[in-house]
């Protein structure tokens, strides 16, 4: 949130009962014949309740991954998508 300019507002649930909303309103979509994914779902508790951390090094060690964009131009870049300000040109530079 703060990377997009946003306040931070968080607020706590227990990953279960997160998880057994989401299967509740997965149920409640099958039923009712709702075609649409529920905005809760058991993955998507799963999803934010598990920290994810993602290190490149193995793939710089054994692939020689370099990556054209670093993680500040990133954000930076992300930030400005959610706020409708990006061009596709802005990332190939």
């Amino acid at each position: 949130m703060k990377a997009h300019g946003l306040p931070s507002q968080p607020k706590k649930i227990p990953t279960r009962a997160a998880y057994s909303a989401g299967s509740l309103l997965e149920a409640y979509y099958k039923i009712r014949n709702i075609e649409t994914e529920p905005r809760m779902t058991r993955f998507v508790a799963k999803q934010l309740s598990t920290a994810h951390w993602f290190d490149p090094k193995k793939s710089k060690d054994l692939l020689g991954y370099n990556p054209k964009i670093s993680m500040q131009k990133g954000m930076q870049l992300l930030k400005e998508a959610v706020h409708g300000e990006t061009y596709c040109h802005k990332l190939k530079h």
